[in-house]
């Protein structure tokens, strides 16, 4: 059983939680905090002071009340206060009969939708995952009611693609949409709806209820299917047609949030991407349209106790309650108490000042960025600033995806082992490299630690590198006074850590041959 903070933290999850000999995950975060620069929200956030504090203050909290209440009892009130505190957040609180159910990763909720769209019928299932690539690699299998990593949040081992539930996964055809072509640019738009309107026929031509997938913010900023397109298949196909938001990255507006929840989405989100809430946390939120009325008689197949306890689930879901082994999973408690902590102080954060930092993140972040002759930027959208085109779950661009090239006679773009290792030596001081008389300021940025993106397939022989601003760099540019005096002192701090990220890059395009030969 874990005795410290950092143990629990990284407890009841799967094998992308473990920490390695240098004490971070596989995507460079810490459950501890520790001094660098967090560029890396899109796929994973070291925990921040507050976050860490908030985790603390849970914990102790906890093992003081379960003395005297118990721990299955302490955890059911716990539950209870995340659900309630993220509604509030969220501003969802007056949709009637919202459920949140907590998840220990976006990837675990896939699971969990598809078995709400088995619930109650036994009608085959379709579903329709769009951009899977770039949405997570355990998706399609989750969404076939399928293992997709061999430690279970349980404690359990699986073998990846085995049955989560032998019924569920018999009863269900996933299809996957890609969103991208072989040269990795965007797929039309209309080529892209066209060839989901056609599965979704195709299936309801079978007799099945079909699962749409929409992706709001892919891990590199794509939105699909269009509005339009979802909007008419809900019209026209009602309660054969479940509608599925994927809004784990959570760069989201919560108005829109609220609308597609009205209209009967079901929402995926996480704590632990844009809002910086250490790794990981997940939630599905659920629209009254999408449950029976009486609810206390839903229960999930037995599998699902690898990824969910009963404080994870509404207290008046009783026999699903009861049905499921009955442990409780801490960890992902602590890690959605140290979310909410980062989620109000994001939220707290003046809109204006959230608004010029992003528009200045937005206009710099490539432009810095694209002055290196190694980066070669992909996706750049045009800034979107009037009401009427924001896109479903956001209007600002907060990610920014590069390729990667190689120096020298015989340059080539860098391929996904090439840039797991830049990566990692972009989040550790290299310095030491460094050659006499090499400029103080290259110097200065290669002490740095940078975190970003997880590299990401998007063509054939496509991979990328991404840079990304989260919630808790926000609300620290828009308050901290470390980093300037001012507001505008601060975004000038914030243009100079981009510098020293460009920086930090040729760095290591100079020395890879040194660094390699340290296997650093």
């Amino acid at each position: 059983m874990p005795r410290v903070l950092e143990q629990w933290l990284c407890s009841g999850g799967d094998e992308r939680s473990v920490l390695g000999a240098d004490g971070l995950n596989k995507y460079g975060g810490s459950v501890y905090p520790r001094p660098g620069v967090g560029f890396g929200s899109c796929t994973s956030s070291t925990i921040s002071p507050r976050g860490w504090t908030a985790a603390r203050s849970a914990l102790e909290a906890f093992q003081w009340r379960a003395v005297a209440d118990g721990e299955p009892a302490t955890a059911d009130a716990l539950g209870r206060w995340i659900r309630d505190g993220l509604l509030d957040l969220m501003e969802l609180r007056n949709i009637q009969g919202l459920r949140v159910v907590l998840t220990p990763s976006g990837t675990d909720a896939e699971s969990v939708a598809l078995g709400i769209a088995g619930w109650g019928h036994r009608r085959p299932l379709v579903n329709i995952v769009v951009g899977a690539r770039e949405v997570g690699s355990g998706s399609v299998l989750a969404a076939g009611a399928r293992y997709f990593s061999r430690r279970l949040p349980s404690g359990r081992s699986a073998e990846p693609g085995a049955a989560l539930d032998a019924d569920l996964a018999g009863r269900t055809t996933v299809h996957e949409i890609k969103i991208r072509g072989d040269s990795a640019a965007e797929r039309a738009p209309d080529d892209l709806d066209a060839d989901i309107l056609d599965r979704v026929r195709a299936g309801l031509a079978r007799g099945a209820k079909v699962v749409v997938h929409v992706v709001a913010h892919s891990k590199t900023g794509v939105h699909a299917p269009r509005l339009e397109t979802l909007n008419a298949l809900i019209d026209r196909h009602g309660g054969d047609l479940i509608p599925i938001i994927d809004a784990a990255q959570g760069r989201f507006s919560r108005r829109g949030l609220r609308d597609y929840l009205m209209r009967g989405c079901m929402v995926i989100l996480t704590g632990s991407k844009f809002y910086g809430g250490p790794p990981f946390s997940g939630c599905l939120l659920i629209p009254a349209q999408r449950l029976p009325e009486d609810q206390t008689h839903l229960r999930f197949p037995a599998g699902f106790s690898a990824y969910l306890t009963p404080a994870q689930l509404p207290e008046d879901w009783t026999q699903a309650r009861a049905a499921l082994a009955p442990a409780v999973n801490l960890g992902l408690l602590l890690r959605w108490e140290a979310a909410l902590a980062e989620m109000r102080a994001y939220y707290a954060t003046p809109p204006l000042a959230r608004y010029r930092v992003l528009r200045f993140f937005e206009s710099q972040a490539p432009a810095i960025l694209g002055r290196s002759t190694l980066l070669e930027p992909i996706n750049v959208p045009t800034p979107l600033y009037d009401d009427a085109s924001e896109r479903l779950l956001e209007s600002k661009t907060t990610v920014f995806s590069f390729r990667v090239k190689a120096c020298g006679v015989h340059a080539h773009q860098l391929e996904k082992p090439d840039l797991e290792r830049w990566l990692r030596w972009m989040n550790r001081d290299i310095s030491g490299f460094a050659k006499a008389g090499e400029s103080p300021a290259v110097v200065a940025a290669a002490r740095v630690c940078f975190q970003l993106g997880q590299s990401v397939h998007v063509g054939r022989h496509d991979h990328v590198i991404r840079v990304a601003i989260g919630g808790v760099l926000i609300a620290d540019i828009a308050a901290d006074a470390a980093l300037g005096a001012d507001l505008d002192a601060r975004l000038a701090w914030l243009a100079a850590k981009l510098e020293q990220t460009r920086l930090k890059l040729e760095f290591i395009a100079a020395h890879e041959a040194a660094l390699l030969a340290r296997e650093v």
